[in-house]
């Protein structure tokens, strides 16, 4: 991930005021589009609808985790693994009739690449930024 995200940057290095602005950005980009993407899930049945808001709450928080986190490739890691088994997970313990909307494992996975990206970016230190001259 590194590799890919210094080419791209080509040595450019984020401040940390982009950093900042594009996790807030990505953030509230998405947790817009997750409110559209659940739309349609109020109509489960109270258990089915719980375990669809506790599974979803769980990998938003882990998303976050990944630019909070000392371990953020371990959430990187725990937060992938986890949208890829929320199907299987729904199936095995949701009662029958649980289903998930359509368009929510693509908008949590797009979310953590994306987030991931941004983290795994290089980044200027404090030292590295210029100060201006007056």
């Amino acid at each position: 991930m590194r590799t890919l995200a210094k080419r791209l940057f080509d040595g450019a290095r984020m401040t940390d005021e982009e950093y900042r602005a594009n996790l807030n950005g990505i953030n509230i980009f998405f947790g817009a589009v997750l409110g559209f993407v659940l739309a349609g899930t109020e109509t489960l049945e109270t258990a089915g609808f719980t375990l669809v808001l506790v599974l979803c709450s769980a990998i938003v928080i882990s998303i976050l985790y990944i630019s909070s986190s000392e371990r953020r490739l371990v959430y990187f890691l725990y937060t992938a693994v986890g949208i890829a088994c929320l199907p299987q997970v729904v199936t095995l313990i949701g009662p029958a009739g649980t289903t998930l909307p359509p368009k929510l494992i693509p908008t949590l996975a797009v979310w953590t690449a994306m987030t991931a990206f941004v983290e795994f970016a290089p980044r200027a230190r404090p030292e590295d930024i210029a100060t201006p001259r007056p």
